[in-house]
């Protein structure tokens, strides 16, 4: 196994689209490293190009010691997971997984010997004689997975392998990789637009956006101390709540919302890192399990406010409630059996203590919890 380094890795086409800019990132040996962000965001570009399938604009990659930019693809020891499973109808899934090991000359044997131990960790031995239209999706992306693991490569890369598979066979399959990561103690690279995948799978995640790196950091970390606003309401489920407005001077500091909408107290641990920004507009965020309702809060909280419900959504042991603000949309994320009817007015207590602050110039971290 071995680690990838990208230096300064840019990617730029023609007529000056920038993919990807200034890419510096090392991926530690025997790491899981997921790569999250929206479409377009240059993720998968710069997947493509640690596997060679994108020529590189500018800067350098390293997989293990050895500078790639100019090594081949077949030459860089890495197998690639893709979103269609890209195996051969007209083949078994004996003949799909040795495919790759009979172009290298392998012999039957040691063919045999790897594709039978690879059908045994991925539970799709009794499946080596079928072809692939007469498997499902998920075995059909084990079989994909199986045709990576014969390779035994150096580095495994995932291009959102789960997005073609319905709900409750991504959250096996999710299962199925992290168990695979452990037993093969490999170095993997994942990507994926989807941030639930990435906050239950790497044991760091890289945030893209417009071909540039924003944060990496281990999930708790980008949840709990994120380093923009883009981070921020990128990772969570649902997205964090954001509120526009500015710090004023009374007896203590308060944060108002525009509009006169909600007025908050900032707690006094805050005080020091935003009392030079008294009067600057900011952005406010508190994430939806921070606003509760009144019969569920704990502990101190400094705000509170009557809402009215606009949406109700059970989710079975909790409950997202919708409400309106000057700002615009507030989502509360509350584990309670209670399923009010919208056009309800609900006191909601707001965990200050929690909240981020951004900068409304830049929307960079001002201050955290």
């Amino acid at each position: 196994m071995a680690g990838v380094r990208l230096v300064n890795v840019s990617k730029t086409y023609e007529g000056g689209v920038s993919a990807a800019r200034d890419i510096n990132l090392t991926v530690e040996d025997k790491e899981f490293l997921v790569l999250v962000g929206p479409s377009g965001c240059g993720k998968t570009t710069v997947l493509r190009m640690i596997a060679g399938l994108e020529e590189i604009t500018g800067g350098e990659l390293y997989i293990g010691d050895q500078l790639m930019n100019d090594v081949a693809p077949k030459d860089r020891d890495i197998a690639m997971v893709f979103q269609n499973y890209a195996l051969y109808p007209h083949m078994t899934v004996y003949d799909n997984m040795a495919f790759g090991l009979k172009l290298r000359k392998y012999s039957k044997e040691e063919i045999r010997e790897r594709v039978t131990e690879a059908a045994e960790i991925l539970g799709i031995k009794e499946y080596l004689d079928r072809k692939p239209k007469a498997l499902s999706g998920g075995q059909r992306q084990r079989v994909a997975l199986g045709r990576a693991i014969v390779r035994k490569p150096k580095v495994f890369l995932f291009d959102e392998p789960l997005s073609n598979l319905d709900a409750k066979m991504r959250v096996q399959m999710r299962a199925e990789i992290s168990k695979l990561h452990a037993r093969l103690d490999a170095t993997m690279i994942y990507v994926t637009h989807d941030q639930v995948e990435g906050m239950t799978m790497g044991d760091r995640i890289v945030v893209m956006k417009s071909g540039v790196i924003q944060q990496v950091g281990s999930p708790l970390e980008l949840y709990n101390k994120p380093a923009n606003r883009f981070v921020a309401g990128f990772i969570g489920t649902p997205a964090m709540n954001f509120f526009d407005g500015r710090i004023v001077k009374g007896e203590r500091l308060y944060f108002e919302e525009k509009g006169g909408g909600l007025r908050f107290e900032v707690p006094a641990e805050y005080e020091k890192k935003i009392g030079g920004i008294i009067g600057k507009e900011i952005f406010l965020g508190i994430r939806p399990e921070h606003i509760v309702l009144a019969q569920t809060k704990s502990g101190e909280f400094d705000a509170s406010r009557k809402l009215k419900v606009e949406i109700s959504e059970p989710m079975g042991n909790e409950v997202f409630l919708y409400f309106q603000s000057g700002s615009g949309q507030i989502v509360s994320r509350v584990t309670t059996s209670v399923d009010p009817r919208p056009g309800t007015e609900l006191e909601m207590y707001f965990d200050t203590k929690r909240a981020h602050f951004f900068s409304k110039e830049n929307e960079e971290t001002i201050a955290v919890s």
